[in-house]
């Protein structure tokens, strides 16, 4: 009976012991798969740079950074990001890291620039908005220019295929504004939630604007349905993800979805 037992139990460890074998076994294979994906959905690692330009002429402190992917060549495709209205916050140009990250990892140099600093005049809030905040739209526009300048300047082996804009709220505007002024710079604008610059209803650049859930855009901003359909122009209505949840403070899924679109517009897959 002994013989019995003691052979019951020996099988009974041989077998628990090619189970945890087992199962090792396929935990190990599970990173090979993962890289096996990565391979073929390629991701760059990244550097961030920050600078602070002086532009003499406004006489202005600029800061902004760079998000820039390891990558070897000399042809490369830029974006500028410019940040919602944050009421002189001076780190706003970083809080989007979810996306200007995600940018670089994709290969885009991305310029993420700060257009409010300590002791600017806060944007008004009162009368006919589009008039009395387009002196703020001018000098993010002047800021855009003046930083793309001095990045072309200190990158002059770099040539550059593409440039486009991305914003927030006001940083959308702006945008708005810049590629509107500036059609021949620009490939692609991207608005997250802009509310007061009408998109204007052409074809190049093109435009693309994605909403959020609990904003309501001024009359003018969008343009009528059959115009986007024959101008290219997408508009693009989040389910689940308010104005103030695009920055770096949304959840993991909203920044998924808004980094998704966002590559799909870039990449022309939309």
């Amino acid at each position: 009976m002994k013989r019995r037992k003691n052979r019951f139990y020996t099988v009974l460890v041989g077998v628990f012991i090619l189970t945890i074998g087992g199962l090792a076994s396929l935990s190990s294979e599970e990173p090979a798969s993962i890289s096996s994906n990565n391979t073929r959905n390629k991701r760059y690692g990244i550097r961030i740079e920050k600078f602070q330009v002086f532009d003499s002429i406004r006489n202005r402190l600029i800061p902004y950074a760079l998000y820039s992917p390891k990558m070897k060549g000399d042809s490369i495709r830029l974006v500028i990001f410019s940040h919602g209205y944050g009421s002189n916050y001076s780190k706003n140009y970083l809080n989007y890291s979810y996306l200007t990250k995600r940018l670089a990892e994709e290969g885009f140099w991305t310029l993420s620039i700060q257009h409010e600093l300590e002791g600017d005049s806060l944007i008004p809030t009162f009368g006919i908005i589009q008039i009395v905040r387009m002196p703020f739209w001018i000098r993010g526009e002047a800021n855009i220019l003046f930083v793309l300048n001095h990045f072309k300047e200190s990158n002059p082996n770099l040539k550059i295929r593409s440039i486009d804009l991305i914003g927030h709220s006001n940083g959308g505007d702006m945008s708005v504004l810049t590629a509107k002024d500036h059609p021949e710079l620009i490939r692609k604008v991207i608005t997250l939630d802009n509310l007061r610059m009408p998109i204007p209803n052409v074809s190049k650049p093109q435009f693309s604007s994605l909403r959020s859930t609990d904003k309501m855009a001024d009359s003018t901003v969008i343009p009528p349905e059959e115009v986007c359909l024959n101008c290219g122009i997408k508009i693009i209505q989040l389910k689940r993800t308010t104005h103030n949840q695009m920055n770096d403070e949304g959840s993991r899924k909203q920044k998924k979805q808004i980094n998704n679109y966002i590559q799909k517009i870039l990449e022309d897959r939309l």
